[in-house]
């Protein structure tokens, strides 16, 4: 019994310890300026909203005064992280130009618009003398930027070097859930600019600051709405933020690939133009603070290994400094992959940076609420031996503390260590130049007599936007290829036109991992990838992509291109054929509208006119046929057929999505008084109607089970799967039905993409194949002879049995005059799914990323035509518009709405 008051004891001392030890840091490290005043009623503030002193340190525990120069308080009359409060991007916009106007040590820029027209900002801070001295600081770091400016020089590199200051880009709330950066941002300049602290004086002199407070402002606005709604309903639910921007929510993050979205083009102009060193994006989700900078293998194989010694360096240090701190739950390493170069962080990684993203716990708003973790959250593990805990009442103010406390030890590290981190950008550039002689390869080269122009150009305003130099030939030349299966190397003449993208510039590296493929392996030790796997754009654009490794291809005749690609306007830029339009709706649910947003981008960019109606629109017209031609019903994301039937649960008062008084920024991209019904029995019913006669339905991914679970695709299944594993890949297709519409345009083949391996099956019957008799699944039963042999009864003369069906995997069975006899379940001839593409066989199937047990999807349906009345269910296993890097699938959707009324040609 004496040992409890043992353990309390040790308890209580080890809790003095860690205190005595953040005390002692902060004291050396991070000692504020006693001379300098404090602004008393801000930092009482800053306490009283604190659940817990553990969760602050003393470089976040008070606010300096300074006269002259506002605090949030005084502008927007509520401290950062205050509780039941969000500021809209007007109201932080408003605080950094105040701080503008006080400090000569904060500059706001603009640097673009959203798809809405609302504005995004940059706040540079530093010393005056560095902001006054912008436009030299920067040439010289344009001159490190691309080392051939100095001739690959590193004496002369070292002498830029000792003149120049580092530029670290803080972003913050692309996830429009996601809602503290903002708020610890304003509070953040507001410190580097007043704070006389040392080591901020440090920080202010040997950094520029740079910080992009809200990346999503059009989500920013609808959420601070829903807050807003929230607060004046207490003790109801509320809708989940559906619309963050325009177009996509939580895959803006996801766009530094296909650079489609507005933000991500803003951002990465940004950080390429001030020619920053660091891009660290703020996030809220893990408890409490997860530094995923270091991650998880496996690590993008295109990146500079000084990278990843970058990441661990900055990494493992922000974790001591703040462990020090006495901040419990703070981990870098984790599970997370650094494998996708898709996050806008990795803006960074592949032009020569170094890429930084915090996870933040966060309550998805300003209440301050008791959070109960999972247990995996809170298991020490070997890269979180100081593990959050079990419960804890958590703040937005906490997460303020957290983000500050976290970038605040972070510049003041690249404060002292910026001349090291300045001469591995150098480096790195320096590197990329050098990978023709190098790693390789010498060049990309895109044919100039390609014939699917359209998206030749499309990929290459792509590379425009990641900063990519593309040159052209004006003569034809020759380069030899690798030896192929031959064994023997061979020679590829490209005509005059052709398009060399240079691995000789100081961007090469997202040149070569975006054109170049992936091979994830099905044994690799991290066996749950955090996103796709493979990205291979040559593939997915439909565009002959070669990767020349011989370094006489720059030799060729060349020049650099001195304005963007033109792209040819409307279907002709993925090349489709421009005909008649039908009348087009996009269906959404309001489960969730993510993915369909890829759909309405696409729609948009090629000036394709739709109508947006949702599942409860459907619901309430009985006639859709007499209103449209066609509806498209993107991908859900994981809706089930009683999903989407069925929407939310009823439970409680209405959940609407609307414009209101406290609502201003809703119900523009669609409304509805309440989210909850689904498309319901009615609008099943309305459905059927509309494809029963003549109407197009076009499926894909979950919608595509929707429209076979729910009878709209006679002869349809889902291929069973059992050991198949596909996470985001690129998969070989080839066409079986050319006489398709659909396929018009195409060759033999089509690389698609796979989010999780899904494949098709067809059958004659609607019951399906599975039980009749095949060639496939035949086998002989006991009797004379070898395994190869008939057996023969005795007694009789042998009768020759009749050839069992042998249908490849991707057709249906045929059936035999007895199977058909009197049978309801035969589907008639005209009724039939058509199958257009299928899978390619095992050996082949594989284009990029990761496949284990592809033999279970092998040579199975892809793309299928079913009918249902007189109408037509276009079926993709696969997602055919997916992040703006699909462009070479868009045709098999614009086809069938071109020739919507003539689908059956062919036949």
């Amino acid at each position: 019994m004496r040992l409890l008051p043992c353990l309390a004891g040790l308890a209580l001392a080890a809790t003095c310890l860690a205190t005595q030890a953040a005390d002692t840091l902060a004291a050396s490290a991070f000692a504020r300026d006693p001379a300098q005043p404090v602004d008393q009623a801000y930092t009482a503030q800053i306490a009283r909203f604190t659940t817990d002193p553990k969760f602050n340190t003393p470089l976040t525990d008070y606010l300096p005064a300074s006269p002259g120069v506002p605090t949030p308080l005084q502008v927007l009359g509520h401290i950062a992280g205050a509780a039941d409060w969000l500021p809209y991007s007007a109201d932080v916009y408003r605080y950094f130009r105040a701080l503008d106007t006080a400090s000569p040590r904060v500059k706001v820029f603009s640097i673009g618009k959203t798809e809405e027209g609302r504005e995004m900002i940059a706040v540079a801070i530093a010393d005056e003398a560095l902001l006054a001295n912008l436009q030299a600081n920067d040439a010289r770091l344009a001159q490190l930027a691309d080392p051939r400016t100095i001739d690959l020089d590193d004496a002369r590199a070292d002498a830029l070097i000792r003149e120049t200051t580092p530029v670290y880009y803080v972003t913050g709330s692309i996830h429009s859930d996601e809602t503290g950066a903002p708020t610890a941002l304003m509070e953040l300049a507001y410190r580097l600019a007043v704070d006389d602290a040392p080591y901020i004086r440090n920080i202010r002199s040997h950094v520029i600051t740079l910080i992009t407070p809200i990346v999503e402002v059009d989500g920013r606005d609808r959420m601070v709405d829903l807050y807003n709604w929230h607060k004046a309903h207490p003790g109801q639910d509320y809708p989940d933020l559906l619309y963050w921007g325009h177009y996509v929510a939580h895959d803006n993050n996801r766009d530094a690939m296909g650079m489609t979205l507005a933000l991500t083009r803003n951002v990465a102009d940004t950080y390429l133009g001030w020619h920053a060193q660091v891009l660290h994006d703020l996030h809220e989700s893990v408890p409490f603070l997860y530094d995923n900078t270091v991650g998880d293998g496996p690590y993008n194989a295109w990146i500079d290994p000084i990278l990843t010694s970058e990441w661990q360096q900055l990494g493992w240090d922000n974790v001591q400094k703040m462990t020090q701190l006495g901040l419990p739950g703070v981990f870098t390493h984790g599970d997370f992959d650094t494998w996708s170069p898709g996050y806008l962080m990795f803006i960074a990684a592949m032009h020569n940076g170094i890429s930084r993203l915090y996870e933040t716990f966060g309550n998805g708003g300003a209440d301050t609420r008791k959070r109960i973790l999972d247990p995996s959250e809170y298991a020490r593990t070997w890269y979180r031996p100081n593990p959050p805990m079990p419960e804890v009442t958590w703040s937005q103010r906490n997460n303020n503390n957290y983000e500050q406390t976290g970038v605040l030890t972070a510049l003041d590290y690249f404060a002292h260590n910026g001349q090291a981190f300045l001469k591995n950008f150098y480096l790195k550039g320096k590197r990329s130049i050098e990978k023709p002689t190098e790693a390789g390869p010498a060049a990309y080269v895109l044919p100039g007599d390609d014939k699917r122009s359209g998206t030749q150009a499309q990929l290459l305003r792509v590379l425009e936007r990641q900063h990519v130099e593309i040159s052209r030939a004006s003569a034809p030349f020759s380069v030899t290829l690798p030896a192929t299966d031959d064994g023997k190397k061979h020679t590829r003449r490209f005509p005059a036109g052709s398009y060399v993208v240079r691995m000789d510039q100081p961007y090469s590296r997202i040149a070569d991992t975006l054109l170049d493929r992936q091979y994830w392996s099905p044994k690799d030790p991290q066996q749950h990838p955090y996103d796709d796997t493979g990205w291979s754009m040559g593939d997915l654009f439909d565009v002959e992509v070669v990767r020349v490794t011989d370094p006489d291809v720059l030799k060729a005749s060349m020049a650099r291109l001195d304005k963007p690609v033109s792209v040819p306007p409307g279907l002709a830029g993925v090349d489709a054929a421009d005909a008649k339009l039908p009348r087009v709706a996009l269906m959404h649910t309001w489960l969730s509208t993510q993915t369909e947003g890829w759909w309405r981008m696409a729609l948009d960019q090629l000036g394709v006119h739709y109508d947006y109606i949702s599942t409860q629109d459907v619901a309430r017209i009985p006639d859709l046929h007499a209103k449209y031609d066609a509806i498209l019903f993107a991908p859900v994301g994981g809706a089930s057929l009683c999903h989407i039937v069925d929407g939310l649960p009823m439970w409680g008062p209405p959940l609407p999505w609307q414009t209101g008084p406290l609502t201003p920024n809703l119900g523009h991209i669609d409304s509805t008084p309440d989210i909850r019904p689904g498309l319901g029995e009615a609008g099943l019913a309305n459905l059927k109607r509309f494809v029963r006669e003549g109407g197009l339905l076009v499926t894909a991914e979950d919608t595509a089970r929707f429209a076979i679970d729910a009878g709209l695709a006679p002869g349809v299944f889902v291929t069973p799967k059992t050991k198949l594993k596909v996470v985001g890949s690129v998969l070989q297709a080839d066409f079986v039905d050319h006489d398709s519409p659909v396929a018009a345009g195409y060759g033999d083949h089509l690389a698609l993409y796979s989010s999780e391996g899904q494949s098709f099956t067809v059958a004659n019957l609607l019951t399906g194949d599975r039980g009749l008799p095949n060639a496939r699944d035949a086998e002989r039963p006991t009797g004379r002879g070898g395994p190869q042999d008939e057996d023969m009864p005795e007694g009789r003369p042998f009768a020759q049995p009749p050839a069992l069906p042998d249908a490849k995997p991707w057709q249906a069975l045929p059936l035999n005059e007895d199977q058909a006899y009197n049978n309801p379940w035969v589907i008639p001839h005209d009724q039939r799914p058509r199958v257009i593409l299928r899978f390619a066989d095992a050996r082949r199937l594989l284009v990029s990323g990761l496949l284990d047990g592809g033999g279970e999807m092998a040579e199975r349906a892809a793309v299928v035509d079913a009918r249902y009345g007189k109408g037509h269910v276009l079926l993709f296993a696969g997602n055919p518009i997916w992040r703006g890097e699909t462009m070479g699938s868009y045709p098999l959707v614009l086809n069938a709405l071109t020739h919507f009324d003539r689908l059956d040609q062919g036949r």
